[in-house]
């Protein structure tokens, strides 16, 4: 699916995002409201959604490639988000929708979770 379509799918507002990055295609996401759960993992998401609403998670999520930020619970996004996400071309919207219902949603869509890959068990004796 397209970027523009996790939009309606979640009745998001996008507070930036050029026409070209809506093309995006979204397969992955990954919610979580601690950014060691994002630095740690092997694979990246498209989507990172979020209750954080700081520069640091658009920060973060450029570094990692990640597409587009949705910050849930109709947070407000401060204009300082707004330009971090402008210099890091990092799509940023705000749903009134939950972590919990924000993630359903594009299940249902689609869109899947970033797998870890399996860890291997300890070597026995």
């Amino acid at each position: 699916m397209e970027l523009r379509e996790v939009i309606t799918i979640l009745e998001a507002e996008a507070h930036y995002s050029l026409s070209d990055q809506l093309d995006a295609e979204v397969r992955t996401a990954r919610a979580s409201d601690l950014m060691s759960e994002i630095l740690v993992g092997e694979t990246v998401p498209d989507i990172l959604i979020t209750r954080l609403c700081n520069a640091q998670v658009v920060r973060t999520a450029s570094v990692f490639g990640i597409k587009a930020v949705v910050v849930v619970r109709g947070k407000h996004i401060d204009q300082k988000i707004v330009e971090v996400a402008l210099e890091e071309n990092i799509v940023i919207m705000t749903t009134e929708n939950s972590l919990f219902t924000s993630c359903g949603r594009l299940y249902a869509s689609g869109v899947r979770g970033v797998l870890e890959k399996p860890k291997k068990p300890p070597a026995s004796c």
